[in-house]
């Protein structure tokens, strides 16, 4: 039983009672948009009473008053229009009749308006709101190290987000979505699919004011769930994406159980795919074969601009000297890092300076593509980061209905135990039975069984 405890996690503790995130799941087989939207609602509803206050707030401490009427008329309009699909707009449409939605727009009042709800969906392309680092660990051929991919979820004003943590699952027989992100948010900022396929999104350099969306660009946040939801590779997601115009720029870490590789989207050019032997700029560095990392500016040589915020090029360098050893624990002889290894490097922060996780960091994730097992660490809403975080293991979240998960969840092995334990307290019991009695009570005692 401890081999089997130890195996469920990076580090065995009791977890607390509330660690775990609410898992908001719907079966969507058979259902119209519009039904899976309304469905999705009341589980939310369900768990967050209060959503729409919540949500009121986040909105009020990310958004100006003032900036209020040009954001819905110049981004808001047209990305709802044109930025997600018909059935984006019906499933968003199915969630506000679940919600209990005023009719008046006003940031901070405790409720929230339709409008409002859209202001949600398109935080993405409004704020940096996915911003953080993440860090990829991958291999090139037959017996190297399996695929890893790790990200911190650093938000603005995280102390009103983190109050609306959550995990939304859609499920159906063919294909399942989860996202590890926020109850009332319906696209992706980390994913992944049945397949293994993960995706996390990461806001691209910081912006002096939103612009109007032009015609034709999509919602980024709802570009990546329809890459989850329609592909099994990392390439076919990077490829998908590639052809689609956005409001900003953003780099999307992409990932399978063959290979790992990030796609930066400057706006307005064309996109460029990095690997870890691609060639990046020279202020950032990178030498690190089979690692990948990420932070909130482009960093390919072909991507252009700069990278002139301090902060991601300090958290670069942080992460450079990190993959290539850094002090950090390795098998001795190999080249191999573990899942806790890279837990240690997305948990690393700083006395000083800019940390990989810091106060803003709200999840830390660890995705394994081979198991479809996802390890987070999720800040209480009310409470600092502890001394030593600790990485909660979801098993099959994304198993489609009737499939079961990949290996033994933890109800498996404690049935086991029980099982073994009922097995050898009947065997006690009939053994001892038979040495001490005659043939004649033995056979009695059979025969009135």
């Amino acid at each position: 039983m401890l081999v089997a405890l130890a195996w469920t996690g990076i580090a065995v503790a009791a977890p607390a009672p509330d660690a775990r995130l609410p898992v908001l799941s719907v079966a969507t087989d058979g259902l119209t948009p519009a039904e899976i939207g309304a469905r999705l609602g009341a589980v939310a509803k369900a768990a967050f009473p209060d959503l729409e206050a919540r949500w009121d707030t986040a909105l009020a401490s990310l958004l100006e008053p003032a900036q209020l009427p040009a954001l819905m008329a110049d981004v808001v309009a047209p990305l709802r229009a044109e930025g997600v699909d018909a059935a984006t707009r019906a499933e968003v449409t199915g969630f506000a009749g679940a919600l209990d939605l005023v009719g008046r727009t006003r940031l901070g009042d405790g409720h929230l308006s339709l409008d409002e709800l859209w202001l949600v969906q398109f935080l993405p392309d409004l704020v940096p709101l996915a911003a953080g680092s993440a860090l990829a660990l991958h291999g090139r051929g037959p017996g190297d190290a399996p695929v890893l991919l790790g990200r911190n979820l650093d938000l603005p004003a995280s102390a009103a987000l983190r109050r609306l943590q959550a995990i939304t699952r859609w499920q159906g027989a063919r294909r399942t979505l989860v996202s590890a992100g926020l109850a009332g948010y319906l696209g992706v900022l980390n994913g992944f699919n049945e397949h293994g396929l993960y995706a996390a999104l990461l806001a691209g350099p910081k912006r002096p004011a939103v612009r109007a969306a032009d015609a034709g660009e999509r919602a980024i946040g709802f570009a990546v769930r329809t890459a989850l939801a329609s592909r099994d590779s990392a390439v076919g997601a990077a490829g998908m994406l590639r052809r689609e115009a956005f409001v900003g720029s953003h780099s999307v870490l992409l990932g399978d159980a063959g290979e790992a590789l990030v796609l930066e989207l400057p706006a307005g050019k064309p996109a460029v795919l990095r690997r870890d032997d691609s060639a990046t700029r020279p202020e950032m560095p990178w030498g690190q074969p089979g690692r990948l990392a990420v932070v909130n500016c482009l960093v390919a040589a072909d991507s252009g601009g700069g990278c002139a915020d301090l902060g991601d090029r300090f958290r670069w360098q942080r992460l450079r000297r990190l993959a290539g050893g850094g002090g950090q624990a390795r098998q001795a002889g190999t080249e191999v890092m573990l899942p806790g290894d890279l837990g240690q490097n997305l948990l690393d922060r700083l006395p000083r300076g800019y940390g990989v996780f810091n106060a803003a960091t709200v999840q830390s994730v660890i995705f394994e593509p081979a198991s479809g097992d996802l390890l987070l660490y999720a800040a209480h809403p009310d409470q600092a980061h502890p001394a030593e975080p600790l990485m909660q293991r979801y098993v099959g979240l994304a198993r489609t209905v009737g499939r079961s998960s990949g290996h033994p969840g933890g109800w498996v092995w404690v049935l086991a135990a029980l099982l073994l334990a009922g097995a050898a307290a009947a065997l006690w019991r009939f053994y001892p039975a038979r040495s001490t009695k005659r043939p004649s009570e033995t056979a009695s005692t059979r025969s009135a069984t």
